[in-house]
């Protein structure tokens, strides 16, 4: 199986297990907002410090099914991959395995894609291409509008330029056979 297969089925595991965990958070918000209140070393940090714990489960609840849904769709994989290992990583500084070991496996399968891509079949392979085209053809019509400019320049440089003078013709006199 090749890497960018491996990379592929990792990316729509990775995202469905986001989604999933989210879906879970927000069925489960007054558990895992209970469990927030209990372990509350977060509420000093920057970000987090001042929400209560069940806007803090909602908001990751939701932060969760959106990367899910994004990552397996193959959109900003690389982005949505960090991200969803910080939040991955939040949670298992926060909760332990108190949150449950599914937050390990999300915060591995986050950082190999921070680091190595969506693998194939991704929209950003998808958009990148359509972009390069896009710029290669903007480049060629670029270097034909500048041929036809040098040309016309030249065209009025040369109508511009006097015609040489014209030498008398030698015309044969009755002096030289």
């Amino acid at each position: 199986m090749s890497s960018r297969r491996l990379l592929l089925w990792l990316r729509l595991l990775t995202g469905v297990g986001f989604a999933y965990q989210g879906i879970t958070h927000i069925y489960g918000m007054r558990e895992l907002a209970d469990l927030f209140a209990l372990h509350n070393g977060w509420q000093g940090w920057l970000f987090v410090g001042g929400m209560r714990p069940l806007e803090l489960t909602l908001w990751l609840a939701f932060f969760e099914f959106g990367m899910g849904v994004f990552l397996f769709g193959g959109l900003l994989t690389r982005f949505l991959g960090g991200f969803g290992a910080l939040v991955a990583a939040f949670q298992l500084l926060v909760l332990g395995l108190a949150g449950g070991p599914l937050n390990i496996l999300l915060l591995v399968g986050g950082l190999i894609i921070c680091v190595k891509g969506g693998g194939g079949g991704t929209m950003d392979s998808a958009l990148g291409t359509m972009q390069r085209r896009s710029i290669e053809r903007q480049r060629e019509r670029d270097a034909v509008a500048a041929a036809e400019r040098a040309r016309k320049r030249a065209e009025r440089e040369a109508q511009a330029q006097p015609a040489p003078a014209a030498t008398p013709a030698a015309v044969p006199s009755a002096d030289h056979p």
